[in-house]
């Protein structure tokens, strides 16, 4: 049986909401820190963008919820 790789993205990221923001905030603040220099700039884009996939995650979650789809 061949698997969605959307769906298996889909999923872990609404089992491990806080962990995705985590992970793309700090890839995030990374690539603008290299890209700029500035560092507390880029600490404050990374939070943003952190929070927006955390957000966006925790929607996720709860649309696999309400439609009783498995997380």
């Amino acid at each position: 049986m061949i698997s969605d790789p959307r769906v298996h993205t889909r999923r872990w990221a609404s089992r491990h909401p806080v962990f995705t923001g985590l992970i793309i905030g700090v890839l995030f603040g990374l690539v603008e820190v290299l890209a700029t220099g500035d560092a507390l700039g880029s600490l404050l884009f990374a939070v943003v963008v952190a929070g927006i996939f955390t957000l966006t995650a925790l929607g996720e979650r709860r649309r696999r919820k309400k439609r009783e789809l498995p997380l």
